[in-house]
């Protein structure tokens, strides 16, 4: 199986430039954990998580008051704290060794890119799991009946 398979292709991204607050806003809403970053060209040059933001933030949360806090996420860009060169995988790569990747390299994502490093979409630690889950179930519904019972 390859990774265009299981990946999620609908990305959200942000520009280097954004500020901590915007991504806050997205970590809030969203239900995932890795914004990809891309050039103006919408070529990756990096990839901010959750765990990256809270990090940045962690210096300052505890002594600073409100205002300070919010200028310091207006002022603080993605471009200081994202991961960059990024890990990457073309959409041909096998799931095996993707996940292989991921646990060499302790990471919890792939995004996926053309030649070009164009981002095309994510595969995360999650996606794999679903599908190992899945595979699991179906061996497991072929071997044994309704009540696990062995047929």
């Amino acid at each position: 199986m390859q990774v265009a398979a299981i990946m999620s292709r609908k990305l959200v991204t942000v520009g280097p430039d954004a500020s901590l607050a915007q991504i806050r806003v997205i970590f809030e809403t969203a239900k995932f954990q890795h914004l990809p970053v891309l050039d103006s060209s919408k070529r990756l040059v990096g990839i901010v998580s959750v765990k990256d933001y809270f990090k940045a933030l962690s210096p300052v949360m505890e002594t600073a008051s409100e205002p300070t806090l919010e200028l310091f996420l207006s002022s603080r860009r993605v471009k200081y704290l994202m991961t960059s060169p990024v890990i990457t995988v073309t959409e041909d790569y096998p799931v095996v060794q993707a996940a292989a990747l991921l646990l060499k390299h302790n990471i919890s994502c792939l995004p996926v890119v053309d030649k070009d490093q164009i981002a095309l979409g994510i595969v995360s630690w999650k996606d794999i799991m679903r599908v190992v889950v899945l595979q699991s179930s179906k061996r497991a519904r072929l071997n044994y009946g309704p009540r696990g019972e062995e047929e």
